[in-house]
């Protein structure tokens, strides 16, 4: 379990004590789920919270395995230093590689233009693929951008959790029950968020 899930289950459960558990009103196993998605809503909101991946290109590759942490990818960057990142690939689909040329996968080029996905980002060995793969490669790198979710590598603190996950986990166990309560705890994740966006975003322009 990661330090979110059980950060955010023990916060619950002293909300709802004896409610949580097996053969209870709601399973663990429920309230993990619903604070992974709370975990994706709170990134979105808050605006600060995305993961990347930095992925050291080799030659004539085509596909490299992504970070688990993903949940969405938002842009793919290329750096010919391994530094400086100052070109986007295009997104699109396998459809629009063939739509381009029947050989793509055996067409190389001096940098990528292009990624799709070749499954959901989070899944076990979620990869991405890159065209055109590399003839050459010296220190060329992509940054892979996106929202990610909690695992055992990630850090979300106690304020955060109470304030942001515990409030949209609640909203989510009382939506049926409670609609009142629960329109009154998504407010609180509303709140919330709006209080760590303007703790975390940077002033600067």
């Amino acid at each position: 379990m990661s330090q979110v899930s059980s950060g955010v289950l023990q916060k619950l459960q002293d909300i709802l004590p004896g409610q949580i558990g097996s053969n209870l009103r709601w399973s663990t196993t429920d309230v993990e789920r619903y604070t992974m998605l709370a975990d994706r809503a709170v990134r979105e909101r808050v605006d600060n919270l995305y993961h990347e991946q930095e992925i050291v290109l080799t030659e004539d590759t085509l596909e490299y395995t992504l970070d688990s942490e993903f949940i969405d990818i938002v842009t793919v960057e290329f750096s010919s230093d391994g530094s400086t990142y100052d070109r986007y690939l295009n997104p699109g689909t396998l459809d629009d590689l063939d739509n381009k040329t029947i050989s793509w996968r055996d067409s190389g080029g001096t940098r990528p233009e292009f990624y799709t996905l070749l499954s959901a980002p989070g899944c076990p060995e979620s990869k991405i693929l890159i065209w055109r793969p590399m003839s050459s490669v010296d220190s060329q790198t992509i940054k892979v951008i996106g929202h990610g979710v909690g695992t055992t590598t990630t850090y979300v603190a106690d304020d955060i959790q109470g304030k942001c996950y515990v409030p949209y986990v609640m909203a989510l166990l009382k939506a049926k029950s409670a609609p009142q309560e629960a329109f009154k705890w998504f407010g609180q994740y509303v709140d919330g968020c709006s209080t760590i966006r303007g703790r975390t975003v940077s002033r600067h322009s």
